[in-house]
């Protein structure tokens, strides 16, 4: 039993170094595939009139996705943990629409911290009062401790789940009841959006959900990365079972994006040599936020992806959920397609979170 434990470790280890080779492929060569890709301006819908929530607005790729749909003149609420930056935000957004011809956008700043489960209700409770349809959430919130020991979110869970994972679960599923309401409506005569877009990442091909060890206690050699690659694998999981779950004439699109590898501030933790090497190198060689947000854009406004809201057009087909950074569909890793390792996760989240039964969705039918 000795032998075939050693062996299996070995196994999952060179599958390990695999994908971790393959992500790092995608980073030098995400360029050239992205080539014939149009600007970020060319990508997607109209949204014009839509109510738009956007977590983790205030830099990298949330700020490009919320500017891009404040110049398509939709209603744009931004979820931000600072308000002050929010504010900072809300006022480059508000010159921003002046040069889309738009003098009197809507855009509005909320509190909003997805680490904490508290500030995730506040947050939920406080738009269900507006009684405002909700046309489109994107899940950008979020964090990459590189190099960092490990932390918790102040409700005790592992950092990177709590942030990236957690919070977003608790919030998808208290504004579903607005999202249900925003696909029963047409906007300013085009089709009617409902969509929820989790900005994921390619490394959720490092990621093992793990059920003895969800916090992730035992001792790790490169942490942040094993938990962040964990909590992007939960993500999508999570997009793949709620497309089981949602009824089939729900009109709701849920999308998990990979946005590229994108040169973000993921590197704040590290010490600064390190900081400004990677920064001088990686500029090269890594995305933009404003390249990394058209695949934000193209799931939150394009009429292409209509047709995934239609669960028997697509046989219910949770790969039909997985977005790169070409804006493509494309299947994700097979843990990600894991049908019982989904429910398990969904029941496990519910219960953490406290999840309310009338906000839950019943398991499908095997």
């Amino acid at each position: 039993m000795a032998g075939i434990s050693l062996l299996t470790c070995i196994r999952e280890m060179l599958i390990w170094l695999w994908r971790l080779l393959e992500v790092v492929a995608d980073v030098f060569f995400q360029r050239c595939f992205m080539r014939g890709l149009p600007p970020l301006t060319g990508v997607g819908g109209p949204v014009e009139g839509c109510n738009c929530i956007v977590t983790g607005p205030t830099s990298g790729i949330g700020g490009e996705t919320a500017k891009e749909l404040v110049r398509r003149r939709a209603n744009v609420y931004l979820a931000c943990r600072s308000m002050e930056r929010g504010t900072k935000l809300k006022a480059e957004l508000m010159t921003v629409a002046r040069q889309a011809g738009n003098p009197n956008p809507t855009i509005e700043v909320l509190q909003l911290d997805v680490s904490s489960l508290a500030s995730v209700r506040a947050f939920a409770q406080a738009w269900q009062q507006r009684g405002r349809p909700l046309h489109v959430l994107v899940n950008n919130a979020g964090i990459f401790s590189m190099g960092a020991a490990r932390s918790e979110t102040v409700d005790g869970v592992e950092a990177h789940l709590g942030t990236n994972y957690l919070g977003p679960f608790l919030l998808t599923m208290l504004l579903l009841p607005a999202l249900r309401a925003a696909a029963q409506q047409a906007a300013n005569g085009h089709p009617p959006l409902a969509r929820i877009v989790h900005v994921s990442s390619s490394l959720h091909e490092l990621g093992i959900i793990q059920r003895g060890d969800m916090q992730l206690i035992r001792p790790r050699r490169i942490f942040s990365v094993i938990a962040y690659g964990n909590s992007k694998l939960a993500q999508i999981l999570f997009a793949a079972e709620m497309r089981r779950r949602l009824p089939k004439d729900s009109g709701i699109v849920v999308c998990a994006v990979h946005p590229g590898e994108v040169l973000t501030d993921v590197v704040r933790s590290l010490p600064p040599a390190i900081r400004t090497l990677y920064r001088w190198i990686m500029r090269h060689i890594l995305l933009t936020p404003t390249e990394g947000a058209r695949s934000s854009i193209y799931c939150a406004t394009s009429p292409d992806l209509a047709g995934l809201a239609d669960l028997a057009a697509t046989a219910g087909d949770p790969a039909k959920c997985y977005i790169n950074s070409n804006c493509r569909i494309l299947t994700p890793s097979w843990r990600a397609l894991d049908p019982v390792m989904a429910t398990w996760l969904w029941r496990w989240s519910a219960e953490a979170v406290k999840l309310p039964a009338e906000y839950d969705l019943p398991e499908p039918k095997r």
